[in-house]
């Protein structure tokens, strides 16, 4: 039920970012204007607060961080449902974005802590059920405008996904909470102890910059390539929903593989050869000049690019075993980088065009193939059959 958050999680995020086209014409917003109401305000109330979270994370536990988290979700999306402007939009996007730090990062955190000899195959599992979810988003908001719901499609999204979050925060809130077989020691130190201790760990930092990096070929790719079918290529709202879910079911296809590639690879050699692949697909799909065939190419780009994201999250929680709560809070330090990459990028597209946005998003695959290959696989980085097979989690 667990790996059900991730799904809600990113079908919850695809409704504002496959929406963004209806959204910024509803509310008569410009390029920057829309960054900044769907991912800038809500990623600096997020940036302020995320601490706060993780101080009551430490101290009342996960499970009630959880739930709460999910049942605030499920709130925020009423509201954002009935969003008369841009300003009571935005807020509702940021409570959303706070308890989604709640409920989806220690969800991840407790079923890492759960299987640690399997992370990255637990992760690859966890990224596909985040890419049904984002799948899930795009056929919604195709379906309602076929349905005829034009401009209200957006608010009738939100509010239909915040009703499925509900339920299943009152799912997990009837059933006891997960915890992980091996407990702290009382000499252990304290989260924050810990990750004053982490912050010291440079390859830890590497990779929870490449976590960061992952942010790109993700809801900012999503954003601006339905914003270039519609404007560069001349697509319909079908068409921009058709790019959005091809480039998911290409992931989708991607993290079935990655599952399977682990078996064999090491997972240094999976993110080079995805990484080189990834923008190789990238540079293609940036070309095509029709909508068809940019929906097409999109298959190919999310193939590769869906197995980037858990490849370097297991990386950094390898760093840190059994403490993946350490890797989450320490993930902070990058959330500023996170928090600016749409604005900026939004200033770009303003002032150089969509095409000029996109084309910087190239630095994912690339930054993580020479993250890769400058430093050493960690501990269980192994393509042997006995630390990669198992039951599945």
């Amino acid at each position: 039920m667990l790996f059900a958050v991730a799904l809600l999680e990113e079908l919850s995020s695809g409704v504002p970012s496959s929406g963004a086209p209806d959204i910024e014409h509803a509310l008569a917003l410009s390029h920057t204007a829309t960054a900044a109401v769907l991912f800038t305000v809500p990623g600096l109330v997020a940036l302020v607060l995320d601490p706060v979270v993780f101080v009551l994370a430490d101290r009342l536990g996960r499970a009630l961080l959880v739930r709460g988290g999910l049942y605030a979700m499920a709130l925020s999306f009423a509201v954002a449902a009935a969003a008369p402007g841009p300003v009571t939009l935005a807020c509702a996007i940021a409570i959303w974005n706070v308890a989604t730090g709640a409920a989806v990062s220690f969800t991840e955190a407790t079923l890492v802590d759960l299987w640690p000899e399997r992370r990255a195959r637990t992760l690859a599992r966890w990224s596909l059920m985040a890419m049904a979810g984002d799948f899930a988003a795009p056929v919604v908001l195709g379906a309602l405008a076929l349905l005829g719901a034009g401009a209200a499609g957006w608010r009738i999204a939100f509010a239909g996904v915040g009703g499925l979050v509900a339920l299943l925060a009152l799912a997990i809130t009837l059933r006891p909470f997960p915890a992980p077989p091996a407990t702290p020691d009382e000499d252990e130190p304290t989260l924050w102890q810990a990750v004053r201790d982490a912050l010291r760990d440079r390859v830890l930092i590497a990779w929870l910059f490449g976590m960061a990096l992952c942010n790109l070929l993700d809801e900012i790719l999503v954003v601006f390539a339905t914003i270039r079918v519609r404007d560069e290529l001349g697509g319909s709202a079908v068409m921009q929903s058709a790019t959005v879910g091809a480039f998911v079911a290409g992931g989708a296809l991607g993290l079935v593989a990655l599952d399977r590639l682990l078996v064999r690879y090491r997972e240094h050699q999976l993110m080079i050869g995805c990484g080189l692949l990834c923008a190789a697909s990238f540079v293609a799909w940036l070309v095509a000049p029709t909508a068809a065939l940019s929906a097409a190419l999109m298959v190919p780009v999310g193939l590769t690019s869906a197995p980037l994201y858990p490849l370097a999250t297991a990386q950094a929680y390898a760093r840190r075993p059994e403490r993946s709560g350490i890797v989450v809070v320490a993930g902070h330090l990058f959330a500023p980088f996170a928090l600016a990459l749409p604005w900026l990028l939004g200033v770009v597209a303003d002032r150089a065009g969509v095409p000029a946005a996109l084309a910087l998003l190239v630095a994912q695959p690339v930054g993580l193939v020479i993250l890769a290959a400058a430093t050493r696989p960690t501990t269980g980085d192994r393509g042997s059959r006995d630390s990669q097979t198992g039951a599945a989690p």
